[in-house]
């Protein structure tokens, strides 16, 4: 016997209908409704520029007068427990497919998350719900706040802690108390920003309408390779060289933990700079992809016809006008930095 919440639950093969009669007909319904709503009323544009598909929309509506959840253009009350055939039916999920197409990464689910329970101006709603939202987004965001002024609190905690065991005229009292504050320090700034840069993205997609509460997880995760990233970062502090001038970058052990910690590519980044340089890649290194693109070089001396003169053969007919001066070389080998201070995102210097 068929599960009643199953897609195959509410067709009655026996007369090849449609009912309401379970929970999956009804939430595909309530669904494309809500979608449609959205679309309609914010004008909402896709990406790529596409057209609103109006005709994927009036099949939705058509389903939802046919099954009695809208009311009849004559004026007649929505009249639940009527059906349609299983062809229509397919017709209004093919239909719920291309706006959901189009509507992406704006889903049903990411707009009942982000629907507010009851109106800002309804005087009737209670100060608790005031202050921890009125939708299911926003509470998981000021729950996410709570976690962020713990952190910040312990951070300034530590700090007034360091100043104060430095103060001690005594300098072997707090010692092992103030180094581990001192190392931990990093940590939390790194925490610090990765909550930073997750409650600017959380409500940015609050504002969106595409915030998907199954990613809950990821922000906790992101916290934590934050902190992981604040703390590593301090032992690349030296490699960390701007390429225009050579020089290092001169920052504090709280400032790098909380970028790091802000932008986690900005270690991941840093490592794999130090690892090129330490370490000649092969072809072992490489993906299938850049395996197959990449062509052996053969010597400087002998490419072309093989000759030890095949450079010079080439450049024989730039003599005189059409000569191209070659460009100086450049020894000095320097780690370009971190993306978002002079980087681009594959590590080359921003120019």
């Amino acid at each position: 016997m068929a599960d009643e919440n199953s897609p195959a639950q509410g067709i009655a093969e026996s007369q090849g209908v449609v009912t309401l009669d379970s929970s999956y007909t009804r939430g595909q319904i309530n669904g494309a409704l809500s979608l449609s709503e959205y679309v309609l009323s914010t004008g909402f544009q896709s990406a790529s520029g596409e057209a609103v598909p109006l005709d994927a929309i009036e099949v939705v509506q058509g389903a939802a007068v046919k099954l009695g959840i809208l009311a009849t253009g004559d004026g007649t009350a929505p009249q639940p427990g009527r059906s349609i055939s299983a062809t229509d039916w397919n017709e209004f999920e093919r239909a719920y497919y291309r706006l959901a197409t189009f509507a992406s990464p704006v889903t049903a689910e990411t707009l009942d998350a982000t629907r507010a329970i009851t109106s800002i101006s309804d005087e009737s709603e209670t100060w608790w719900n005031r202050l921890i939202g009125n939708s299911p987004a926003l509470r998981f965001t000021r729950r996410f706040s709570f976690v962020s002024i713990v952190i910040a609190i312990a951070i300034l905690t530590g700090e007034c802690l360091v100043y104060y065991w430095g103060l001690d005229a005594d300098t072997t009292r707090y010692a092992w108390q103030r180094n581990l504050a001192q190392i931990l320090l990093p940590w939390g700034y790194g925490a610090l920003g990765s909550c930073a840069y997750l409650l600017r993205s959380a409500h940015y997609f609050i504002y969106q309408r595409c915030f998907d509460l199954r990613r809950k997880p990821e922000y906790f995760n992101r916290v934590l390779l934050g902190a992981i990233s604040g703390g590593a970062i301090i032992l690349f502090v030296d490699y960390l060289v701007d390429s225009d001038s050579g020089d290092t970058l001169h920052l504090s052990s709280a400032a790098l933990g909380f970028v790091a910690g802000y932008s986690t590519d900005f270690l991941f980044n840093t490592i794999e700079r130090i690892v090129a340089a330490i370490f000649p890649r092969d072809n072992s290194d490489l993906n299938p992809k850049q395996q197959a693109g990449k062509k052996a070089a053969l010597p400087k001396d002998q490419r072309g016809d093989g000759s030890p003169d095949e450079a010079n053969k080439k450049r024989g007919g730039e003599d005189g006008a059409n000569a191209q001066p070659r460009r100086a070389r450049n020894r000095k080998v320097a780690i370009p930095p971190a993306e978002g201070m002079g980087a681009a995102t594959d590590g080359t210097p921003k120019r």
